[in-house]
């Protein structure tokens, strides 16, 4: 073998072998390059920061994640019952079954207030004032359907305009994306703040959020997060994210109302 062959092969072994190992190793995620706390995003925003509502005058926490800005807080404008309300609040409404009726039907759940009242460590003395005060803390919960209801067409005028300006209900591919960003590991978009912990199976299995991108999820009614999505799953349900520490379900259905996270245009 002459001299000037062997040189090459002396060089080149080398870099064959470290190139073979960097391509075993997976690269790792990485909060700081997915979804910074500091810099700009391509709407030229800094990364994480708050707008405000121009309807009613509430601020929001957002942030970026990828490509992609997300309200970090779930939403909490006012819309009419049934499209919307506050957990715990009674709402009455017209029920009719002829022109001429006049009865009205009344609708309150406060079940779940005296645990939400303990994990918020409220110093609320009664229900009223638990419900308001988880209300503005946390959202309102929405119907997005032609009725109100839990099921059934989509309310498309609702959906255009129940997010503030600039900003929009996510679609399922939206959702999709999200999901990418983090690699499907829900904690990652879940809050850290104790109080919002998944008990899993049982109450000595404790699971925490990351909040590794400020999504800041956190739902203390369900114990997990849900939001709507835009898009119909088929003729009664729309499509909806529902996760926690550990799972996450992009489906749709069931009887209650749900959260809206609105992702920016």
């Amino acid at each position: 073998m002459n001299r000037l062959v062997k040189i090459v092969l002396l060089f080149s072994i080398p870099v064959i072998l470290s190139s073979c190992i960097f391509d075993d190793e997976e690269e790792k995620w990485d909060a700081a390059k997915v979804c910074p706390e500091t810099g700009t995003n391509s709407y030229g925003m800094p990364n994480r920061g708050t707008f405000t509502d121009e309807r009613d005058g509430q601020v929001y926490k957002y942030t970026t994640i990828g490509k992609q800005v997300w309200m970090a807080e779930n939403l909490r404008f006012e819309v009419p019952f049934p499209y919307s309300q506050c957990y715990g609040m009674e709402y009455c409404y017209p029920k009719k079954r002829f022109l001429t009726d006049t009865a009205t039907t009344c609708y309150k759940d406060t079940a779940k207030l005296i645990d939400i009242a303990q994990r918020m460590q409220s110093t609320c003395t009664d229900n009223y004032c638990i419900a308001e005060e988880y209300c503005k803390k946390f959202s309102r919960y929405y119907s997005l359907y032609e009725e109100g209801g839990s099921y059934g067409l989509l309310n498309r005028a609702i959906i255009d305009t129940i997010c503030p300006k600039g900003w929009h209900v996510p679609s399922k591919d939206e959702i999709d994306i999200l999901l990418n960003e983090v690699e499907k590991k829900t904690s990652r978009l879940i809050s850290s703040d104790t109080n919002c912990a998944d008990y899993g199976y049982s109450e000595s299995v404790v699971i925490y959020g990351e909040e590794a991108c400020g999504f800041d999820g956190c739902d203390f009614r369900y114990g997990k997060v849900t939001f709507f999505s835009k898009t119909s799953r088929n003729d009664y349900y729309a499509y909806d994210l529902s996760m926690n520490g550990t799972w996450y379900n992009i489906n749709g259905g069931g009887t209650d109302q749900k959260t809206i996270r609105c992702v920016k245009d």
